[in-house]
């Protein structure tokens, strides 16, 4: 797990430590520490640190300090500390202690604070998640360090959002760096990891490389994704959009972007079995499925609503072209997946298991 802070000045001797808390007996087990770690610097008032902490091993609650030791003389000083669980795969996936899983979602609320503040504020009224998903597009420049402040990490952070729950993340069109400094995300453009019965796989719609496709290949063969109750792929631009702005999507051939998600991912995902694929990138949302591949559009967080239809891809049984946020429980044989707008109300939810939707209502 990758875990990153930021300072308004370069501290010495900065490590990062990790225990496994069991809540049973309340007792701390140190699994391990960091070597020191060297900011990456930024400006005068702007210092990053990056540390990968775990691997986790087992159905448990965790937390990490941050310390710093300015000398030997003087003990370490606690800079933060925060708690969170994690769900390894685990064989036993029946147990009640595991289940569900809960998750957040949100895509795409750059240049829409007020209303990503008010979904953050709904979803952590209403539900206290195990990780917070985001398909992309937190801000509109990813250089930008103001928005990345004030637009992203200042809500999660107001809602105790963000410290007790690891963010699942994938680049969007807006926040990929192609310097690939990516200061504030992984650097990594593509990546997989197992909770518990989920094989997650994350891509990059921003990279046309035939190198994602062969590692998509072997990552869809590998027994973790082959052995998971359910298959998730998160990919920023969706295969199928529908809306968009007309002059762009026709005149500037944004029609074109991610058409290989389409063209060569899409015919992976049904032959794989892939269940669900999470993607933003169109401010709207939608949900449909196809060869037995559920795929919803979650790109409502905040900024402003696709309204003009472009395409018609025959397949969507749900549209609402409102701001909202996703809630998923993910249990041993089901999830479970519910939409709220930004009243409260419930716009769409089903229910599905092995590919099949079995409970339904939008």
């Amino acid at each position: 797990m990758l875990v990153v802070w930021e300072t308004n000045c370069a501290l010495k001797d900065v490590r990062i430590r990790w225990y496994e808390n069991r809540p049973s007996d309340g007792i701390g087990i140190l699994l391990g520490t960091s070597n020191i770690l060297d900011p990456l610097k930024l400006d005068d008032y702007h210092h990053v640190y990056k540390a990968i902490i775990g691997p986790f091993e087992t159905i448990s609650n965790y937390e990490y300090e941050i310390i710093h030791k300015e000398n030997e003389q003087k003990p370490a000083t606690i800079i933060a500390s925060n708690s969170f669980q994690f769900f390894p795969n685990s064989p036993d996936n029946s147990s009640s202690n595991t289940y569900p899983i809960k998750i957040v979602a949100f895509s795409d609320n750059q240049f829409g604070l007020t209303v990503f503040n008010h979904l953050v504020k709904s979803a952590f009224q209403r539900h206290t998640p195990n990780f917070i998903l985001h398909a992309g597009d937190a801000v509109q420049e990813y250089k930008n360090l103001q928005q990345w402040q004030t637009d992203f990490y200042d809500p999660l952070t107001n809602y105790h959002l963000s410290q007790q729950a690891p963010v699942i993340y994938a680049h969007g069109n807006h926040d990929y760096d192609k310097e690939n400094v990516y200061a504030y995300t992984t650097e990594i453009p593509w990546y997989s990891f197992t909770i518990a019965n989920t094989r997650w796989i994350v891509l990059d719609s921003n990279i046309d490389d035939i190198k994602q496709d062969e590692w998509l290949v072997q990552e869809l063969s590998s027994p973790e994704t082959k052995n998971a109750e359910f298959r998730i792929v998160v990919v920023h631009i969706p295969p199928f959009v529908e809306f968009w702005e007309p002059e762009a999507w026709h005149d500037k051939n944004e029609k074109s972007w991610g058409e290989f998600v389409r063209t060569r991912f899409v015919p992976l995902f049904r032959s794989y079995g892939v269940d669900l694929v999470i993607s933003g990138h169109q401010h709207n949302y939608q949900r449909g499925q196809l060869d037995g591949t559920v795929y919803a559009i979650i790109g409502g967080s905040g900024g402003q609503l696709d309204l003009e239809n472009v395409e018609d891809w025959n397949m969507y049984v749900t549209t609402k072209k409102t701001h909202h946020y996703v809630f998923m429980e993910i249990w041993s044989d089901k999830i479970i997946w519910v939409v709220y707008d930004l009243k409260g109300f419930v716009i769409d939810k089903f229910e599905m298991g092995n590919g099949v939707i079995f409970s339904s209502i939008s």
